[in-house]
């Protein structure tokens, strides 16, 4: 595997500003809707978009419920790796997670401004997001690549965009799991590991 390119001279100043929706009354408990802007500090200007979808499993009365409710991508997530009989995380599934945290991060949208999109920062900005948002986590899911094509691709332009999109979310420390599922859990370690690298790539600080 080649290294990742290297962004000439760094980025500039990027800020993430984070915002949560919650409907009053009506919103089933234990659910919370996240944005992420990522921003140039100085100017303002558009660099991406994350949208985050967080259940925690104790709070929420029925999690896989919850996922089957929203779009159809972040069904199919639920549908992976969630028994819908009991409502909460398959065994075969939560079997390999260090079952830490009560907390469900699934990826719902990410998007990159089109001046930014051969800049190879999408992996930072997702790994910069859930290092804000990985609080109690037990584990992030996603899925890199849309289960529609995009019309006009043919196969081998659908299969190289796919391969891309994971080429992203396997810098980032995701690991697939079945139905084109990845996951991340962040008690391995793994996105620390992945910060460290993201972070130098783009000449910003290493600590985390």
């Amino acid at each position: 595997m080649t290294a990742p390119e290297r962004t000439p001279g760094g980025l500039p100043g990027i800020e993430l500003v984070l915002s949560s929706r919650r409907a009053l009354g009506a919103a089933p408990r234990g659910i919370e809707h996240w944005t992420v802007d990522a921003v140039t500090a100085e100017a303002g200007g558009e660099v991406g978009r994350l949208q985050v979808l967080a259940i925690d499993l104790v709070r929420c009365p029925d999690p896989w419920g919850a996922l089957d409710a929203s779009n159809e991508d972040v069904a199919h997530i639920g549908d992976t790796v969630f028994d819908m009989n009991t409502g909460q995380l398959a065994e075969r599934f939560d079997q390999r997670l260090r079952r830490r945290g009560s907390r469900v991060l699934v990826l719902d949208y990410v998007e990159l401004a089109p001046e930014w999109q051969a800049r190879n920062v999408a992996a930072l900005l997702v790994a910069e997001s859930l290092d804000h948002l990985c609080g109690g986590c037990r584990v992030a899911l996603g899925l890199p690549g849309p289960l529609e094509r995009r019309p006009g691709l043919d196969d081998a332009e659908y299969a190289e965009a796919v391969r891309r999109m994971q080429a992203v979310w396997s810098q980032v420390g995701f690991v697939p799991f079945e139905e084109n599922v990845w996951f991340l859990d962040p008690h391995a370690g793994t996105l620390e590991e992945s910060l460290r690298a993201l972070r130098h790539q783009h000449d910003l600080p290493a600590q985390v």
